[in-house]
């Protein structure tokens, strides 16, 4: 008898657990007839919006490759990892110092693509 009660009370229990919610309703309070804009999209790379364009990792790279070229040096591979862009370059026959012409570069690709941190790397 007491089995018997006990699972007539867990029935009971997990039925009431599966009926449908009800929505809420507005009976005339405050905020009645607004519309709440849930399209709110604050993360500029998220693609809910396809009517915008967005950048991506290419577009930076080709940004990168574009401050190298303008620079008169030959840009080779860029690689972006997180927040780290490694960037090849063939300074060619340049006669100035090699770390002075990495710091340099490495400052202009940081103003063209703010949002990484630039190694330079020269072959």
């Amino acid at each position: 008898m007491r089995m018997i009660a006990c699972l007539m009370m867990v029935t009971v229990l997990v039925a009431s657990a599966c009926s449908p919610l009800k929505p809420p309703t507005a009976d005339g309070q405050a905020g009645e007839g607004q519309q709440l804009n849930t399209d709110i999209n604050l993360n500029p790379q998220s693609y809910r919006n396809m009517s915008v364009n967005k950048s991506t990792i290419s577009d930076d790279q080709d940004k990168i490759r574009e401050v190298v070229e303008a620079e008169g040096y030959n840009a080779g591979a860029v690689s972006i990892t997180g927040n780290h862009a490694w960037v090849n370059v063939n300074f060619g026959n340049a006669k100035e110092d090699r770390n002075g012409l990495k710091n340099k570069l490495a400052m202009k690709i940081y103003k063209a693509v703010p949002r990484y941190k630039i190694h330079v790397r020269a072959k």
